[in-house]
């Protein structure tokens, strides 16, 4: 099971991840580092977690097992450069835009799973027929997809389930 909380609020991401930890985790003043390519975890601790935003939302998966989020409104148009890096059985599947959106959040969900790059990975990765491939290799890895107001969301891990949670206000003190 991951945790997918989310907000509207104008809070950066690290802040909405101290108060998530804090309130829902019991990990007060959480000590955040970062890998080499920039992905967030906690010293010492068994919580994983993994934030994107998109166009005012905020999004964090949280889990007892390493996760990969990412989300992207809908109310852009699919990027002509973005779409011709995807390989053509992934621009078979590309037909409407939620299509374009569900392929780019999968791909950059698989990378932030693994702390990757996404300037050094994204040809290397391939999601097609609902799986990640990367090298050519399919990957034993599950992406849940789903929509949340308008916002394709791929969650990348070893989960089957996941709940979601709104946070109307985070309080100024944390």
């Amino acid at each position: 099971m991951i945790d997918i909380y989310y907000t509207y609020e104008p809070v950066d991401s690290e802040r909405f991840t101290r108060f998530i930890l804090s309130r829902y985790y019991n990990i007060p003043n959480a000590e955040i580092c970062k890998t080499i390519n920039g992905k967030p975890y906690l010293k010492g601790d068994k919580v994983y977690f993994n934030a994107s935003h998109s166009k005012g939302m905020l999004a964090l998966a949280v889990g007892k097992k390493e996760v990969g989020l990412d989300i992207e409104s809908l109310t852009g148009k699919p990027r002509p450069a973005v779409l011709s890096k995807f390989s053509a059985r992934e621009k078979y599947e590309i037909v409407t835009t939620e299509d374009f959106y569900r392929h780019w959040t999968a791909r950059e969900s698989y990378i932030k799973y693994i702390a990757g790059s996404l300037a050094a990975l994204w040809r290397r990765v391939e999601f097609y027929g609902g799986k990640v491939y990367f090298l050519n290799k399919e990957v034993k890895v599950s992406v849940m997809q789903f929509m949340i107001d308008g916002h394709a969301c791929s969650v990348c891990g070893d989960f089957s389930k996941y709940a979601l949670r709104k946070i109307e206000k985070i309080p100024e003190n944390r």
